[in-house]
């Protein structure tokens, strides 16, 4: 089992760190082990959060639209995420093309901890599984 699995198997029985108040296993845990696809762009926008915060690279790499996806992603040693809050979504259900999603992501590097905001734009990818495509900070 490699080292992304251990971190997903690890989680299975505690809270989701999305914030949803549901198990890891019953929320985006099967987004990660690709067993299923999130149905909205805020399930989407939350399976990433939790995603960066596991360092699951393979999982953000696959759901960033190819139009905009990195070669890699390098995660910042001693950083830490604390929480998620979702300020607003805007389109992006099920019968959508495209959608957004406003966030808080609450952080800790150090003793400091910090907050970013961003609107994120999500999109349909060629297979109609929502994608990220950009980011905007607020």
């Amino acid at each position: 089992m490699n080292e992304s699995k251990n971190r997903i198997a690890d989680h299975g029985q505690k809270p989701c760190l999305c914030g949803s108040g549901k198990l890891y296993a019953e929320c985006c845990q099967p987004f990660h082990l690709k067993q299923q696809y999130p149905l909205t762009a805020e399930q989407l926008m939350r399976s990433r959060y939790v995603a960066y915060a596991l360092h699951l690279e393979s999982y953000l790499l696959d759901t960033w639209a190819e139009t905009s996806r990195p070669a890699n992603i390098e995660f910042e040693n001693g950083l830490s995420w604390q929480g998620l809050q979702i300020l607003k979504t805007q389109k992006g259900r099920k019968k959508d093309k495209q959608g957004w999603v406003t966030f808080r992501a609450l952080y800790q590097v150090g003793l400091n901890q910090e907050s970013m905001t961003e609107i994120s734009r999500f999109i349909r990818d060629a297979n109609q599984n929502w994608v990220y495509l950009e980011g905007q900070f607020i």
